[in-house]
Formats: C-alpha cells, structure tokens, sequence
C-alpha cells in the first residue's frame, strides 16, 4: 500500500478564481469540536469581530455558561468548513463553553462547506495554513458582498476591506435596511447600486472622516477603518438597547475612542514645551536639507 501525498493546499493560487468555488449550506449536523479551528480558547479575547476586549464579552460566555447549566437548548453555531476542519462564524462563546465546561466533543453546528474545483483524493493527503484559510474565507465573504452591492473597491476612495468573518455579511445586512427605510423608501424600487453608493457616501466615509481626525487607527495594527466601523454599529446596538433609544454613531464612535484610542505621549505635553519641541524638530528639519 503506497503512502498518502501531503499537498498543500494553494490558497493563494486559488482565489484568483473566486467565482467558481460554492459554498454549500450542509445543514444542521454535529461535528467535532477538536475540528474547530481558530478562537476557541481565546474566549476572553474576542468581541463579537475579535476586535479589542468588549467588556460584554464575559458576562456573554457567564450567561452562555449558566444557560448550559440549566439545561437550555441554544441554537446551533454556524461554521465554514474547509476539508475536515470547521472555522467559526457565530458561536464562539457556546463552542469555548462546550469545550472547557462539558469538554464536549461534539456541537451541533450549521455547516457551511466550501466546495472546491480539485477532487479530494483519497491516495492524497491535503492541508492548509490555517491563515491562509481564513484569508480565503474573507476574500469569499468579499466577492459575494461586492456581487450583492455593486460596489466595487477599485474606485472606492477608502476599500471595503475586513479582517474577520461576519463582517461583510453585517455590512450588507446594513446597505439592505439603508435601501428599505431612507428617506420613506426612496431606494426600495431603485436598482440596489444606487443604496449601495449613497450608503458609502452619507453613512461610511463620514464615520471615516471621524475615525481620521482622532487618528484611532492608529491604535490597532493590522485592523481596517471598516473594520472599526463594523464593530462601532455593533456597539452602538447594544449601547441603544441599553439605554432604549438609538444613541447615534457619534457617541458611539467617541465612547470607543475614549476607552481604546491610543494615547500618544506628546498629548501629554503642555502646550508651550510642546511649541518649543516642534521648534526644534523644524531647526532638525532644516539641517538635514
């Protein structure tokens, strides 16, 4: 009997042709959670995109935890699957639960297979860099978003570009409501390209502006303005069912800022050392020309 090839997947090769590779909905089934990949043992890590630390985050998986405990029936998590491995899309607080609480080793999960164009062969032995494959993930998650929107980032000022699963999928949910209720309807019967632009126009690159002046960015590597404004509209659902009205972006947007932007030390400075430092940076400047 001959020994299984080992072939790596080519995530990067493959993605050039995004059109062609499906995404089947295999249904409800479980599967095992050692097949989980990614933030299962990060639970405290992660908010509802993985962005920064949500003080909501614990008490979730504390209500999550107590729910099991009770003998609650919770909806199935939602998960990609890539070969034999499965990468979460909702449900990382009840699989991190399941796993540490019942060591369980199956969840029930709504499966999402990608179906690829190669034969999976049993004389081969496939697989992947787990980075990769989330990347691919996304970029999947993005030609269908792009595909439903007509927006297209090459002549976007600021790209629609996401580091996390979910987020295109929240996006469009949100050009959707913008087409149904702005202005009493006033996109409902137009194509959806023209809800799509207005939305990017009246609603994303005004956040972004905001997002410039405070130079929060700043403060995450590796991380998107749309990134940051996917999780901002997040938090700004739960800050307005908290206090039972819509709370705005704005104050939203500033309530982020002022628990994780970061603090640069000039902004520490008093006013006047601070003149006298940009002075000799000038001088500096001058020298060197």
């Amino acid at each position: 009997m001959s020994e299984k090839k080992d072939i790596l997947v080519d995530f990067a090769s493959i993605e050039k042709n995004l059109q062609k590779y499906k995404v089947k909905n295999k249904g409800i089934q479980a599967i095992e959670t050692e097949k989980i990949v990614g933030s299962i043992n990060r639970y405290n890590d992660f908010s509802e995109n993985l962005l920064p630390y949500r003080g909501d985050s614990s008490m979730r998986y504390a209500n999550i935890e107590r729910a099991l405990l009770a003998g609650v029936n919770l909806p199935p998590i939602q998960v990609y699957q890539i070969l034999d491995s499965y990468f979460i899309i909702d449900g990382h607080h009840r699989a991190a639960v399941a796993k540490r609480l019942f060591n369980a080793e199956f969840i029930d999960a709504e499966v999402f297979e990608v179906k690829f164009e190669f034969d999976i062969s049993t004389t081969k032995n496939y697989s992947y860099d787990t980075k990769s494959a989330k990347d691919f993930l996304i970029k999947l998650e993005e030609y269908s978003f792009l595909s439903k929107t007509y927006l297209s980032n090459a002549v976007l000022k600021y790209p629609l570009k996401v580091t996390e699963l979910k987020s295109y999928g929240k996006l469009l949910e949100e050009i959707e409501n913008y087409k149904a209720s702005y202005n009493k309807g006033e996109f409902s019967k137009k194509h959806t390209i023209f809800a799509s632009y207005h939305w990017y126009e009246h609603s994303f690159l005004p956040s972004v502006s905001v997002m410039e002046e405070e130079d929060v960015l700043s403060g995450f590597r590796k991380r998107t303005y749309t990134d940051l404004y996917v999780w901002i509209q997040q938090h700004k659902y739960y800050l307005s069912q908290k206090a039972g009205h819509d709370v705005g972006f704005d104050f939203t947007a500033h309530d982020f800022f002022r628990k994780y932007k970061k603090v640069k030390p000039l902004h520490l400075i008093p006013s006047k050392i601070k003149d006298i430092l940009n002075g000799i940076k000038e001088r500096i400047k001058d020298f060197k020309e």
